[in-house]
């Protein structure tokens, strides 16, 4: 690992208060001389994780397992977002009929003069 150089602005902030290169920034000096190492994640696992292990084919539950054509697999996921889409319209409809009763029972119920 390479050091941090000085024009780094952890590194202008640590010389602030009251750091000195090539110590640690423990109570007693004792901690790390380098910075910890970063890389870049492009993946959705979590912190920490391996690479992901390949999932084994068992042959059994490939030969019992009829491939469908991509065309129903296609249709199967248009049908689940048409769902989906469906059903966040009904619970948007819901919160507005919700809505639209309250409005009404403040309208009656509520004073005027208040």
């Amino acid at each position: 690992m390479a050091s941090i150089g000085s024009s780094n602005i952890g590194f202008q902030l640590l010389k602030k208060s009251g750091w000195k290169e090539g110590t640690g920034l423990g109570a007693q000096e004792q901690g790390r001389l380098e910075p910890v190492e970063t890389r870049v994640k492009n993946n959705k696992r979590g912190l920490g994780s391996k690479e992901p292990k390949p999932k084994p084919l068992v042959e059994d539950e490939v030969e019992k397992a009829p491939k469908r054509p991509k065309q129903d697999t296609m249709s199967t996921k248009k049908a689940k977002l048409a769902a989906k889409r469906i059903r966040k319209m009904q619970e948007e409809e819901k919160r507005l009929q919700e809505k639209e009763f309250e409005i009404a029972f403040f309208r009656e119920f509520w004073p005027d003069n208040v």
